[in-house]
């Protein structure tokens, strides 16, 4: 059966190749599909922060919405307040202006170093995220681009798969009509077999003539 078979199926062997093909592709293409997704969704989100990163004033003006002083810095105004205070008696200038100047103005600068701490922290953090985001995007830009390889790849080879599948046929027959010119040459022998496999030699053009 298997000789008839590929007689009158010569393409069948293509196809197989063409059906395993088809899975390896399908397969490597699935790997790469979560890469290429997660780029995709990087990209959105880059594009945000870059457009907040080319106005950082107005960012930082809505992070500052957010900021409280932290007990850390708290304690250190009421710290710093009595100590000035103290300062301010012993000189005998307490509930005086510049007593009070004095004490305003070193409270009011750790509040602006704990103010300026926050904001540089959440810029960091931000600044690190927007890195992480990098990296997933070029992963999937890159992965976007192994799958574009592979599809032009995948086109051509299932091109030749089809090419040869077409004339699996033609080439079959062609190769069945040589060998059967061999056999009656040998066969027949004399002029009558050479002329005869002359006619049946794989040159035979299968329109007709030579």
């Amino acid at each position: 059966m298997g000789f008839f078979d590929d007689l009158f199926h010569p393409g069948k062997g293509y196809d197989k190749a063409q059906e395993q093909l088809n899975q390896y592709y399908n397969q490597g293409q699935g790997a790469l599909n979560p890469y290429m997704q997660q780029g995709q969704q990087a990209y959105g989100q880059l594009s945000g922060a870059m457009g907040n990163l080319l106005d950082p004033a107005k960012l930082q003006a809505e992070w500052a919405k957010s900021y409280s002083m932290s007990p850390q810095a708290q304690q250190a105004q009421d710290m710093a307040q009595q100590q000035g205070l103290d300062a301010a008696s012993s000189m005998g200038l307490l509930g005086s202006r510049t007593g009070l100047d004095a004490i305003q103005a070193g409270t009011s600068a750790i509040g602006a170093a704990d103010r300026q701490k926050y904001l540089d922290d959440l810029m960091q953090k931000y600044t690190l995220g927007t890195g992480i985001g990098q990296n997933m995007y070029n992963t999937g830009a890159n992965a976007a681009g192994q799958q574009s390889q592979n599809a032009m790849n995948m086109g051509q080879n299932s091109a030749q798969m089809a090419y040869g599948s077409q004339n699996a046929g033609n080439s079959m027959f062609g190769n069945l009509l040589g060998g059967l010119g061999t056999i009656a040459g040998g066969v027949l022998g004399g002029p009558i077999g050479g002329a005869l496999a002359n006619k049946l030699s794989p040159g035979w053009n299968l329109t007709g003539g030579k």
